[in-house]
């Protein structure tokens, strides 16, 4: 390895949720996956991701991960340590020799599990992110997407906005497949989830017996974001997973019409395969009334913000 990688060296990183801004299901590939057109959004609610290398002479490669939340795996089921073994592997292939020592991988989770919110993912994305700052492997940012794919649909984004200067892209393919959106949406932003959490798998083996009522204008959303024009944007946040969601989990409708009763919210709309529901506001007072208020109600919610308040957060230099 590099002589830097044959030295101890620590890194910290924030690791990003991210939310749906539209979401439809365009049809279904030979090997049953779905395709999706997707507009994503990156929010700044996020883990905080700590990543140390201890090489040891004479040792094997090993990862070592731990969490705030004590539920959660840290063997090969959490996507933070199967990303580092990618790594692993790419280090070797670059740089001609196997990294011998100990990936120490600790997670400090604020973002809700099983939320629909892309925090596993995030984490897996950090996790590449930092190794290959550490190892000095100088993978660009796309060469990351690709590695992270088969970690999920999702890292791929994860990577871009962890890595690059966006906050926002359009996914299509299984979501993988990425197109930059140079102007994402400047708003606040309120997240809440009942509690328990829905899969993914199941809402896409349901979704073609439940046909959606209305399907978003990706296009038409994205212009609007370039624009200003938050009411094409407003009318074009459709997610068509409801139709199977908020029919087999009441509690995730019930959620959503609280929501937005608690006022002040320009849109109301479930994020991916839910459980969480996402609300839009223009002003801080405003989301951190609603956040309260679905508090009080029993609800896990944080309120968050986007686009320009969100640069000084990031993982990239700017």
């Amino acid at each position: 390895m590099t002589k830097e990688g044959r030295e101890a060296a620590e890194l910290n990183l924030r690791s990003f949720a991210k939310v749906n801004l539209s979401l439809d299901v365009t049809g279904v590939r030979e090997d049953g996956y779905h395709t999706v057109e997707t507009v994503m959004q990156q929010v700044s609610l996020h883990d905080e991701i700590n990543i140390r290398w201890e090489p040891h002479q004479g040792q094997e490669f090993g990862i070592a991960v731990s969490n705030s939340k004590p539920y959660l795996p840290t063997d090969s089921r959490n996507l933070a340590y199967r990303a580092a073994l990618i790594m692993a592997e790419q280090a070797e292939r670059l740089l001609g020799e196997k990294p011998v020592g100990t990936v120490r991988i600790h997670i400090n989770k604020r973002i809700p599990v099983a939320a629909g919110l892309g925090g596993g993912s995030g984490n897996a994305a950090a996790v590449m992110i930092g190794l290959n700052r550490l190892w000095r492997l100088r993978l660009d940012t796309r060469s990351l997407c690709r590695l992270g794919t088969p970690l999920g649909a999702d890292v791929p984004f994860c990577v871009l906005v962890q890595n690059s200067r966006y906050t926002c892209a359009m996914g299509t393919g299984i979501g993988d497949v990425l197109t930059p959106i140079k102007k994402g949406m400047d708003k606040h932003i309120v997240l809440a989830k009942p509690a328990f959490g829905v899969s993914t798998g199941e809402v896409f083996r349901e979704i073609d017996s439940c046909p959606p009522e209305e399907r978003p204008d990706s296009e038409a959303l994205l212009a609007g974001l370039q624009l200003g024009n938050m009411g094409k944007v407003y009318r074009n946040m459709i997610n068509v997973l409801e139709s199977y969601t908020l029919k087999k989990y009441p509690e995730v409708q019930k959620l959503k019409e609280r929501l937005a009763a608690a006022g002040g919210a320009k849109k109301v709309l479930m994020s991916g395969s839910g459980p969480t529901v996402i609300g839009i506001y223009n002003h801080y007072g405003a989301a951190r009334r609603a956040c309260l208020e679905m508090r009080d109600q029993g609800y896990e919610a944080y309120w968050a913000h986007t686009g320009k308040e969100l640069r000084g957060e990031r993982n990239v230099k700017l």
